[in-house]
């Protein structure tokens, strides 16, 4: 159970992540043309313009930043010739992260049912997963994607399937900023990471881990920041490698 010591320095901790992504925004130029939600709270997204493919849902969604929950869950799979599911989320303020959407709409070019969102948003998401696990109606693999505080999540998402039973083929984290644990039923986890300063951000195993973990550190390309690390071509290629390695054409 957290303490309030326990709430008071994750919030802290958080409020300190916000501050330095938004200061690194300021010094790369980094500019959006949204506006901020009616709900001025930490964590609430901002709405910004994007011209990347959302995911289909049963009613099609034109700004990938307005995808919640229910649109993944009611997606549509029309254009699915691969086995598999996968989850691509992205960080603070859906600023950060348009790398995921690119992947996300070359994975979905390439037949893949790859869906991308914030990463406020897994566990509605993780309970259908769950839901439909129970039914047989999950497409395996599951794979699970994030950058920033999606890679943070992406630890936690694969974690809430894996305690219930539901397998986990592949995460692959973009630079997380909190240290990230995984356990039982899931197989393989990569982490392309920048070592943080005053925070632990590789991922570790935790009781019942048996699969493999791969932390890489990225720092040896001078190029590579904690903004631009999901849009790496190098890095999206190997995850989209690892993608068809795992899944079979249907």
């Amino acid at each position: 159970m957290l303490t309030a010591l326990d709430t008071i320095t994750g919030t802290a901790r958080r409020f300190a992540i916000v501050a330095a992504l938004i200061g690194t925004t300021v010094v790369t130029g980094c500019s959006t043309t949204g506006s901020s939600s009616s709900n001025a709270s930490l964590g609430d997204e901002l709405t910004v313009s994007s011209t990347h493919g959302a995911v289909l849902a049963t009613q099609e969604v034109e700004n990938v930043d307005q995808i919640r929950p229910q649109h993944v869950i009611h997606r549509s799979k029309a254009h699915v010739t691969r086995t598999g599911e996968i989850y691509l989320m992205r960080g603070l303020a859906n600023i950060f992260s348009r790398g995921i959407d690119r992947m996300a709409d070359d994975m979905r070019a390439r037949g893949y049912d790859a869906s991308n969102f914030s990463y406020k948003f897994w566990q509605p998401i993780a309970d259908d997963i769950v839901a439909r696990a129970r039914r047989d109606a999950v497409s395996y693999p599951i794979i699970i994607m994030g950058h920033s505080l999606g890679g943070n999540e992406s630890s936690k998402f694969a974690n809430y399937l894996g305690s219930r039973g539901v397998e986990v083929s592949l995460v692959v984290a973009f630079d997380p900023v909190e240290t990230g644990h995984v356990g039982a039923n899931i197989d393989r986890v990569v982490n392309y990471y920048l070592p943080k300063t005053n925070e632990d951000n590789r991922i570790h195993a935790s009781a019942g881990f048996t699969g493999t973990i791969e932390n890489i550190d990225v720092t040896t390309d001078t190029s590579i920041t904690h903004t631009n690390v999901e849009k790496n071509a190098r890095f999206q290629a190997a995850s989209i490698k690892k993608l068809n390695d795992l899944t079979k054409a249907l």
